[in-house]
C-alpha cells in the first residue's frame, strides 16, 4: 500500500469511530404518555341529563359532557394531570364530591392509559327558605303574607305563620315579605344565605297596619264605576303628587271594589277620584260626597284590624271656571292655575289638578262633585314669575278659604287674582360651628295651620323665597353637606317653629345644619 493510500485509510476509519462513538451518545426519544379518561356517574331527584364540566388544577375548562339516561358520563381522551369536575342540573352546580365550590372540590387524578372512576355523585337538593312570621305586638303567628327571593314573584299560602320556599339555588337573597290582606307591613331581609340541600330559617316580626275597603258605585243606577282611585288621607298630609294614584294599590276593581292596606294605624278621610268625564270626584262625607275635607268621614284605622267604609255613591261631574288676573295690573294671567289640593310641583293628580289657563286667563276644573270646594290659584312658571299662590276668596290657607259651588250644567265661577312676588323669606345656612354653607340648598315651606304644602324651592347663593301669601309658615329643608337635613326650630312638622311672613318686609331666618351623628 502507497503512502497516500495508508493514509486515506486511517481518516476514514478515525470518522467511522467518531459517528458511532456520536450515536451511541445520544439518547432514544421518550415516548409520550397515553391519555387516560374519566367516568362517573350522577344521581338527580327526577329524571333529566346533568350538564358535567370538567377543568384543570388551574382552573382551565377542558371539556363537557351531558350524562346519558342512566346518569353516566364519561371523558374520553383526557389529558394526563389532575382536574375538577363541576355538575349542573336545573341551574343548580355543585362540585366532586358534592361540594358548593371550585377551591373544596375534591382532585381527581389522570395516569396514562388509565380510567379514573370519581364517586358517585347525588345532586344536593335546591335549598329552601322556611319564614316564620309573627305579629310585632301580640306574638301572634301571622298567615296573611306573601315572600319570595323576587320581589315581583311571591308565594303565599302560610299556615301558623310557617311559609317554606323552595327550589332555590345557593347563594345570598334578599327575602321580600308582603301582607296578602293590608294589616302588616311589607319587609325585606337582606343576606338570606341559601345553601343546597339545607334549610334556611327566618324569622320575621310584622309590624301591625290598617286597611280600609269600600266599594264604588253611580249613585243614579247603583252599578259599580270601575278604575276609580281611592285615596286615604291624613287630615295633614302635605300635598298629593303623581304617587297618589296607583293603579295597583288604591284603584277599584272591575266591581267597583277596594282595598287600601298596609296604612299606618290613625284617622284617615277619603278622596274619590273617578276615572272617567262622567263622574265627579268627592271627599266622602257622612251622607254622601263633601268638597271640604273638614266635611269628611273619619275613619280610624286600628292596627291589624279592617274598616269598611259605606258604599261611595257618586254623583255626576260638576265644574268650576274662572279668571286669573295680575292684582297689579288687572290682566289676564297667562299659565295661572287652579288647583283642588296642593299638588307638588310637575306633578298632576287627575281631578285635582293643576288646570291651568291659557292666554286669556280662563280655567276650568272639571270633573268635581255638586258640591262646594275650594281652589287653590298660582302660577305655573312660579320658579321664574313668583307669583304668591292664594285660596279662593283671597285666603291665605284651604280651611279659611271661601267654597264656591260646582255646577253641573252651569259652572260654578270663581275668579281670582294673584300678586307677583309677595312675601319673602330669607334663609341664612350655617353649620354648627357657625361656618356659612353656600352650596345647594332645597327645601319646603308648608302653611303653619292647615300643613299644606305652599312653596318649593331650591337654590345656591343668595336664599330668598319669594312669592308666598301673608301667612305663619314652616320650614322643612333637605339635606346638604353631611346634614341629614329636618325642620327650622324642631324634629317634626308638629314642633318646627312657625315664622310669620308679611308682603311689606322679608322675613329673616338661621337655619343651622346639624353635624352627622
Amino acid at each position: 500500500m502507497t503512502r497516500p493510500a495508508s493514509r486515506r485509510a486511517a481518516l476514514a476509519a478515525g470518522l467511522l469511530l467518531s459517528l458511532t462513538a456520536a450515536l451511541t451518545a445520544t439518547p432514544a426519544y421518550a415516548e409520550e404518555p397515553t391519555p387516560g379518561a374519566i367516568t362517573g356517574h350522577v344521581v338527580t331527584e327526577k329524571p333529566g341529563s346533568v350538564t358535567v364540566n370538567l377543568f384543570t388544577t388551574d382552573g382551565a375548562s377542558s371539556g363537557q359532557v351531558l350524562t346519558d339516561a342512566d346518569g353516566t358520563f364519561r371523558f374520553a381522551d383526557v389529558p394526563v394531570g389532575t382536574y375538577k369536575i363541576q355538575y349542573g342540573f336545573l341551574g343548580r352546580y355543585q362540585w366532586s364530591h358534592e361540594k358548593l365550590g371550585y377551591s373544596t372540590a375534591d382532585v381527581v387524578t389522570v395516569s396514562s392509559g388509565q380510567t379514573a372512576t370519581v364517586p358517585e355523585e347525588t345532586m344536593l337538593l335546591p335549598g329552601v327558605v322556611e319564614v316564620v312570621a309573627t305579629d310585632a305586638t301580640t306574638g301572634a303567628p301571622v298567615d296573611a303574607f306573601c315572600a319570595g327571593v323576587q320581589e315581583y314573584s311571591l308565594q303565599c299560602g302560610a299556615t301558623g305563620g310557617h311559609l317554606r320556599l323552595e327550589n332555590l339555588e345557593s347563594g345570598s337573597y334578599t327575602l321580600y315579605l308582603r301582607s296578602s290582606d293590608g294589616l302588616h307591613a311589607r319587609q325585606e331581609v337582606k343576606g338570606v344565605k341559601v345553601v343546597l340541600g339545607q334549610t334556611t330559617r327566618v324569622e320575621v316580626s310584622l309590624r301591625p297596619t290598617t286597611a280600609i275597603t269600600t266599594t264604588v258605585v253611580d249613585r243614579a243606577t247603583g252599578e259599580p264605576v270601575p278604575y276609580t282611585c281611592v285615596a286615604l288621607l291624613p287630615m295633614v298630609f302635605g300635598a298629593l303628587d303623581d304617587q297618589t294614584c296607583q293603579w295597583d294599590v288604591n284603584y277599584t276593581d272591575d266591581q267597583g271594589r277596594i282595598t287600601v292596606g298596609e296604612l299606618a294605624p290613625g284617622d284617615y278621610t277619603v278622596l274619590v277620584l273617578p276615572g272617567d268625564d262622567v263622574h265627579g270626584m268627592q271627599w266622602v262625607g257622612r251622607n254622601g260626597g263633601v268638597g271640604r275635607q273638614q266635611d269628611a268621614l273619619l275613619v280610624t284605622g286600628e292596627g291589624g284590624r279592617l274598616s269598611t267604609v259605606p258604599t261611595v255613591r257618586l254623583d255626576p261631574a260638576a265644574r268650576i271656571t274662572g279668571t286669573i288676573r295680575d292684582a297689579d295690573t288687572k290682566e289676564p294671567l297667562g299659565n295661572g292655575c287652579a288647583a283642588v289640593l296642593p299638588v307638588r310641583q310637575g306633578s298632576f293628580v287627575p281631578g285635582v289638578g293643576p288646570f291651568c289657563a291659557g292666554s286669556d286667563g280662563v280655567y276650568t276644573v272639571p270633573t268635581l262633585g255638586p258640591y262646594e270646594w275650594p281652589l287653590e290659584f298660582s302660577h305655573f312658571y312660579d320658579y321664574v314669575e313668583p307669583y304668591a299662590a292664594v285660596w279662593s276668596g283671597g285666603a291665605a290657607d284651604r280651611k279659611t278659604a271661601k267654597a264656591i259651588r260646582a255646577g253641573v250644567d252651569q259652572p260654578g265661577v270663581a275668579d281670582a287674582s294673584l300678586t307677583r312676588s309677595g312675601a319673602r323669606l330669607g334663609l341664612t345656612v350655617t353649620s354648627e360651628d357657625g361656618q356659612p354653607y353656600n352650596g345647594w340648598f332645597a327645601g319646603e315651606v308648608y302653611n303653619a295651620t292647615t300643613g299644606d304644602l305652599v312653596k318649593e324651592f331650591s337654590f345656591y347663593g343668595p336664599r330668598v323665597v319669594e312669592g308666598l301669601a301673608d301667612q305663619s309658615v314652616k320650614v322643612r329643608y333637605g339635606p346638604a353637606l353631611s346634614s341629614p337635613g329636618g325642620w327650622y326650630g324642631g324634629t317634626d312638622r308638629d314642633s318646627a317653629t312657625s315664622v310669620r311672613v308679611r308682603h311689606d318686609r322679608t322675613s329673616q331666618i338661621t337655619i343651622v345644619l346639624a353635624d352627622p351623628a
